[in-house]
């Protein structure tokens, strides 16, 4: 059985029955809706079959193969970038980003594709089985209804200054955060930080530097992240994320993390554009891949000149209300100082306003998601049960109630 996957970015392309199931975590449909059991074995070969539409999307394979990783122009760039004053860097990337190619797909600032494709899916899976509902395992758990996550990376030491004005504000509307510092770019004192980790915020892993050298070929890669791994063992990090979101999704998966977060939705303004048109996390390899999900105050303050408090709330509404996962991207070297402290704020209250948002950090969930990935649904005696690690925390739903489904 196959479903036809309808347009795909700017071309066609169906899917194809043979396609491989790939072993252990995985992005295909039954996965993503952890249906019963029982009804996964007539849906088990077009479950298989998206997984090549699902690639396309998830791993940016819409864009050609050079475009997937970092441009050369770039490494070209990093070598200058220390002897360029900060504010005309910011006006040097701005004019860039106007004059170089704009991308069709994925759209900006929100992108259905994927999610589409999913609805998809899942409507002609119910015709297949002949039943107009049936019961999943909720996105999230202990009943929420979507996720917020709130992550930062330190740039510099003076972002390094400016982390405990944004903290401060997080604890004060019941929020805790992820930060994400360069481990070999400026001096840390891992003891001025402490009483973060006691109040509850966690640290990752931004790579070493800002100088692109980690994609600048798989040599570099080879050599600089045993160091990366290294660093981050010491410290206890247990998530990445690229400085600049510079990429190469099969080498990505190759670190020795728990999840990764260098992937964005939807993001053309980045030095490598592109997206993984996912408001919910993904399976890289081993690692859960969380994408940030709403635009970084860098692009919205300095390249696009735009206030971030409008698009902000419009994309977080948006994914509030697919249940999806609103992860945020934001430099306390930028919003950590007026006005933009403020337009910070303001984001935080609507956030603490949205009804059923799971406040996590992003260990968590990817805790959950792959303890989701695990967990069995079974119609047992007529009632749904769910098995497995973590599974007291899962709600079972009906996919007629699931803003996603419908």
């Amino acid at each position: 059985m196959a479903l036809n996957a309808g347009t795909i970015a700017e071309g066609k392309l169906q899917m194809e029955v043979d396609a491989p199931v790939e072993t252990g975590l995985s992005n295909d449909p039954l996965s993503f809706w952890k249906l019963p059991v029982e009804l996964s074995a007539p849906l088990a070969a077009s479950s298989a079959a998206s997984e090549r539409v699902i690639r396309h999307y998830l791993f940016e394979e819409y864009l050609e193969e050079r475009e997937r990783r970092p441009s050369p122009k770039l490494f070209l760039y990093y070598r200058i970038k220390g002897f360029i004053p900060v504010g005309l860097r910011h006006r040097i990337n701005a004019l860039a980003i106007r004059a170089r190619r704009q991308l069709n797909f994925p759209h900006w600032p929100c992108e259905t594709a994927l999610l589409d494709f999913w609805r998809e899916w899942l409507r002609e899976g119910l015709r297949t089985l002949g039943i107009e509902d049936a019961h999943h395992i909720g996105f999230w758990p202990d009943g929420n209804r979507c996720a917020i996550v709130l992550t930062h990376d330190i740039e510099s030491p003076m972002g390094l200054e400016r982390i405990r004005r944004m903290t401060d504000l997080e604890e004060r509307y019941g929020f805790r955060s992820a930060l994400n510092f360069p481990l070999n770019q400026y001096r840390i004192n891992w003891l001025r930080l402490d009483d973060l980790k006691r109040r509850g915020f966690e640290f990752g892993a931004h790579g070493l530097a800002h100088d692109g050298r980690l994609f600048r070929s798989h040599q570099d890669f080879r050599q600089l992240a045993p160091v990366l791994e290294r660093f981050a063992r010491e410290q206890d990090f247990r998530g990445f994320r690229s400085p600049s979101t510079l990429r190469r999704a099969d080498w990505i998966a190759e670190l020795s993390f728990d999840f990764d977060s260098s992937f964005s939705d939807t993001d053309p303004y980045e030095p490598q554009p592109g997206g993984c048109c996912s408001v919910f996390p993904f399976f890289l390899g081993n690692l859960v891949e969380l994408p940030y999900t709403v635009p970084q105050d860098h692009t919205l303050i300095h390249l696009l000149r735009r206030e971030p408090l409008p698009v902000w709330t419009a994309k977080v509404r948006w994914i509030a209300s697919l249940g999806g996962m609103i992860l945020t991207l934001t430099h306390p070297d930028y919003s950590g100082e007026e006005p933009h402290l403020s337009a910070y704020e303001e984001l935080l209250k609507r956030l603490s306003d949205i009804e059923g948002g799971w406040r996590a950090l992003p260990s968590e969930v990817a805790t959950w998601w792959r303890e989701r990935a695990r967990m069995r649904l079974s119609i047992k005696d007529s009632t749904p049960v769910v098995e497995g690690p973590g599974s007291q925390r899962a709600v079972i739903r009906r996919l007629s109630e699931e803003p996603m489904a419908v």
